[in-house]
């Protein structure tokens, strides 16, 4: 019988772990990730209460009671529970040969670090975790704890009655906002939930201004009417004024405030490199904003003093990371919950602490996160996420450790980007409405429909004989669809990836390669047009962009990024060998092929459409802002999306200049030239957003 007892210690909490170094391996607690070499692992919640045990136990072994008791809470659990996280464990530790975990017969587990690397300083735990006992404990020790068992239950019952409980959110009342015809966007509640400010336009050919009006009834008032496009508002504490953000056809954005309801406008900053961001106060005197201070810089936070114009760096994101947007301060401007981008189509939220500069994440799998408030308690953040495969409201507490929750709203499918939040809890969130198809474009503005969809398709890349790529919502999730040239459409993919783009064809027309991110991972996966032989071609979980086939048909170039910037990378499509870089093949952020075989790109940072491999013919096009691109045997298409007063193509043919091919009113924002010769582009039908009011409550 093994004599070694476990006391009931506090449950770890992650979220308060400082990260620390085993060898040559970092250790990220709060983000659930384990670094070496460059290399970064995702673990399981339990997985990293195992190691963050052993490692507080400074090389003593630590039992399997201990362990159950520290990193289950004392719940009941098999061994086989146990068994499982140290395996996961030892596997995600396997790339460092300096870290062995022991197993101790009959006891339990001790993390052991090899000669090749001496154990770094080890920090104490947090003052409000108590670290577990190292060695077993006698039976004279044993009778002193029966003794106390009174005291101890009492003094933990105490404890347990203080701690928060976790709470459960649920919709009481929904009723719409707005239902003007055109696109109601950026709302803001006002401190006491009696007012709302929002950005107004007909549709996407005009800038948008702000608008002021009751909640309850009442005729909007219109706040600002510059030609410029005025967005992202924010009202101040005491809610006398707002700040918003005006954005420039082809440059970067001010910040602004204007007195409620009505007074001069007053530039209180600008930003350096981002046109859009969204805004919050700290107090009366600061605001909070998403930009880089310099073009070479990742995006992070910064806080603006709105007195004197100085602004001040609030994170510092890695450079593996895109970087830090969209900043929320909660009512008691203590903290900032904020979307760091991990690669693209990967975030995650995470929460700065303003008193003490300390920050950890509060969703560590790389799902969606698109618009998100505070509670009236400064307690529970809701967000908008795809979680699961279709969007939904969603909750996380920042109080307890635990996976976020959905909230059910009883409103059907519905996906809302932007939400703003008062002291009651109601929230205004946008609603939109209508679908988008792919639509083959003439130089004369006609539009043909090759997909009929009921929800969204974007993403279009033709092949010769007409048949469409492209990714869909209509199955709910975003996936991979084809419509052939006989108008049938045909899933390809179940995959339900927090992001699904980029699909590219063979050269002979028979398979589509696209990149797809789940779980922190982004992979290159390869299908046939018919839906089968799915399969990833790439298995590192780096960050990848744009693939395309190499005109054999055997290998694919596809880019990748890291802290390190961008490259090229060829792989074969047989899998025989790992994916290695192309010679020459740094800082292209972007490439395309043409039917014909040749690559064309842009470089990090540039403007220019270049050929890939030095050869072919050159083109003048210039991409500027959120413009899109394809090309063609003949040339380079434009989307100009934003800087245009209405959207529209541009034909860039090679060794010519560039001429308007048509205007697209309608644009979804994706573009791709067929192999058979058409321009395809994503078009909205019936496009709008409205304002409606959720009231939650808890239950």
């Amino acid at each position: 019988m093994n004599e070694h007892v476990a006391i009931q210690w506090p449950e770890l909490n992650l979220a308060r772990e400082r990260p620390f170094k085993l060898a040559a391996t970092l250790v990220r607690p709060a983000a659930l990730e384990v670094e070496h070499g460059g290399q970064v692992t995702a673990l399981e919640p339990r997985v990293m209460k195992v190691l963050v045990a052993l490692h507080r136990s400074r090389g003593q072994p630590v039992s399997r009671d201990e362990l159950i008791d520290l990193c289950w809470g004392g719940r009941i659990v098999t061994e086989g529970a146990l068994n499982r996280c140290v395996a996961q464990l030892r596997k995600a530790l396997a790339a460092d040969p300096a870290i062995r975990v022991d197993t101790i017969a009959t006891v339990g587990y001790r993390l052991q670090l090899g000669e090749a690397s001496s154990a770094p300083p080890l920090t104490a735990p947090p003052a409000n975790d108590v670290a577990a006992p190292s060695s077993p404990l006698s039976r004279r020790s044993m009778m002193f704890l029966g003794a106390g068992a009174v005291v101890a239950t009492g003094a933990v019952g105490g404890l347990l009655a203080a701690l928060p409980h976790r709470v459960n959110w649920t919709t009481a009342a929904y009723r719409p906002l707005t239902s003007d015809r055109g696109l109601e966007t950026h709302p803001a509640l006002s401190p006491a939930g009696d007012q709302i400010v929002y950005a107004q336009r007909g549709d996407k050919t005009q800038r948008r201004d702000l608008y002021l009006r009751g909640v309850r009834d009442g005729t909007p008032v219109r706040l600002t009417s510059d030609p410029a496009d005025d967005h992202s508002a924010a009202w101040s504490p005491r809610g006398d004024r707002v700040a918003f953000v005006r954005t420039y056809p082809e440059g970067p954005c001010s910040l602004v405030i204007v007195p409620v309801p009505r007074g001069p406008e007053r530039v209180v900053g600008r930003c350096q490199t981002s046109p859009y961001t969204r805004l919050s106060w700290i107090d009366e005197r600061t605001l909070v904003f998403g930009d880089r201070p310099s073009a070479a810089d990742v995006l992070r936070i910064r806080a603006l003093d709105i007195e004197t114009g100085v602004a001040r760096d609030l994170t510092s994101p890695s450079a593996d990371t895109l970087g830090d947007a969209d900043p929320m301060v909660s009512p008691d401007g203590h903290q900032v919950v904020f979307r760091r981008s991990l690669m693209h189509g990967a975030d995650d939220l995470f929460l700065l602490d303003l008193r003490t500069g300390r920050e950890r994440a509060l969703t560590t799998d790389g799902w969606k996160a698109n618009g998100y408030v505070w509670s009236a308690d400064s307690r529970h953040i809701f967000y908008s996420s795809n979680r699961g495969g279709e969007f939904g409201l969603w909750t996380v507490d920042t109080r307890i450790d635990g996976p976020s929750r959905q909230i059910s709203l009883g409103l059907g499918q519905v996906s809302f980007s932007r939400m703003s939040s008062d002291r009651d809890n109601h929230l205004a969130v946008e609603i939109p409405q209508g679908r988008s198809i792919i639509a083959a474009v003439q130089p004369s503005g006609a539009f043909t429909p090759v997909t009929d969809a009921t929800n969204w398709d974007w993403d279009p890349a033709g092949a010769a004989d007409g048949a469409v790529a492209y990714v869909s919502s209509r199955s709910g999730s975003s996936e991979m669809w084809v419509t052939r040239p006989d108008g049938v459409a045909t899933r390809l993919t179940s995959l339900i990836a927090s992001y699904v783009t980029a699909p590219a064809w063979s050269p002979d027309g028979a398979r589509i390669i696209f990149v797809a991110v789940k779980g922190r991972r982004s992979e290159v996966y390869i299908v046939d047009r018919d839906g089968g032989r799915l399969r990833p071609l790439t298995s590192d979980g780096r960050d990848k962009l744009t693939p395309a086939f190499m005109p054999d048909g055997r290998s694919v170039l596809y880019v990748e990024r890291t802290g390190r910037g961008y490259r090229l990378m060829q792989l074969a499509v047989d899998g025989q060998a790992a994916p290695a870089p192309v010679p020459g093949g740094e800082g292209w952020s972007n490439i395309r092929r043409t039917p014909d075989g040749r690559f064309y790109g842009l470089h990090a940072g540039a403007e220019r459409v270049e050929p890939v491999f030095g050869s072919g013919p050159s083109s003048d096009a210039r991409l500027i802002g959120n413009d899109e691109w394809a090309v063609s045997n003949e040339g380079v298409f434009v989307l100009r999306g934003r800087r245009d007063p209405i959207p529209s193509v541009w034909f860039h043919p090679w060794g010519g200049g560039g001429r308007k091919w048509a205007d697209v009113p309608d644009s979804a924002g994706s573009i791709g030239a067929s192999a058979d010769g058409r321009v395809l582009v994503a078009q909205d039908l019936d496009y709008q957003i409205d304002l409606g009011l959720i009231d939650l409550k808890t239950v």
